[in-house]
């Protein structure tokens, strides 16, 4: 079983709280695709492409291969991990890729102004407010939202290198703290592309119209429901049922009394 994160520990000292993603992190390279992400596997539960057959930690969740195969195959995702707390609470990343013949080769080659254009256009065309440029090795647009159809709170970080549009995305039934926005931050300041520097940008390539045609419908339009959290809060629901339905159960079977009164 994985160890939770203590909340006031968390809280206590970024420094401390960091720790252990720094020490004991574990590096991934992604088959099927040009990066590699850390992650300290102590405390998250990590499912890739090629690491779930016979996964004894999908069997610690409850989870089965066919359902977590599909989670990967059908978002079009090739990590899906989860990070669970002692209150209860957890926070999961899928990283995504999806193909783009738009012309646009890397978004780090376009200026400050472009990506912060695209994050602007991309937050206008999915109704989100909170939209702006993160900066670590490589240029990513972040949107940070509510989806009310999920009941997921999300932070996305959208990019796009050789040609491929990577979507990474973190989302939470509770708001997401700011010791998990630390959390976040520091696996995508970690995250390494092999960078292809003879592709170039196609001459009057259109970086949003293209980038969201070819790719990020699907992809960067709303939590991803059908994930490990969707299977979790499908079960809790099942049990908050199970349990109300056993309610009713032992309520309808109290015996009567004497005087043909129920208990």
């Amino acid at each position: 079983m994985k160890k939770s994160i203590r909340i006031l520990i968390l809280a206590f000292t970024v420094f401390v709280m960091m720790l252990p993603l720094t020490v004991s992190a574990k590096t991934y390279k992604l088959d099927g695709t040009d990066m590699t992400v850390e992650l300290d596997d102590s405390m998250w539960y990590v499912f890739t492409r090629d690491n779930i057959e016979n996964n004894a930690e999908l069997d610690e969740l409850g989870i089965t291969y066919d359902s977590m195969h599909s989670i990967l195959y059908d978002n079009d995702a090739y990590m899906d991990s989860i990070l669970f707390f002692d209150d209860g609470e957890f926070l999961e990343m899928l990283v995504r890729k999806n193909a783009t013949d738009s012309g646009v080769a890397n978004l780090s080659n376009y200026t400050d102004e472009e990506v912060a254009d695209f994050a602007k256009e991309l937050g206008k065309r999915l109704g989100i407010d909170d939209y702006s440029v993160y900066k670590s090795e490589y240029k990513f647009a972040r949107i940070d939202y509510y989806d009310s159809e999920a009941g997921y709170y999300l932070c996305e970080f959208v990019t796009v290198v050789n040609k491929d549009v990577y979507t990474f995305t973190f989302q939470s039934m509770t708001e997401i703290t700011e010791q998990e926005y630390n959390i976040i931050e520091d696996i995508v300041d970690n995250i390494e592309f092999d960078v292809d520097t003879s592709l170039k940008e196609k001459k009057n390539a259109s970086l949003f119209d293209g980038v969201w045609k070819n790719a990020l419908v699907g992809a960067v339009a709303g939590g991803c429901a059908g994930a490990v959290l969707g299977l979790i809060k499908k079960k809790k629901k099942n049990n908050n049922n199970n349990n109300s339905n056993n309610n009713n159960n032992n309520s309808n079977n109290v015996p009567d009394s004497p005087d043909g009164t129920a208990q």
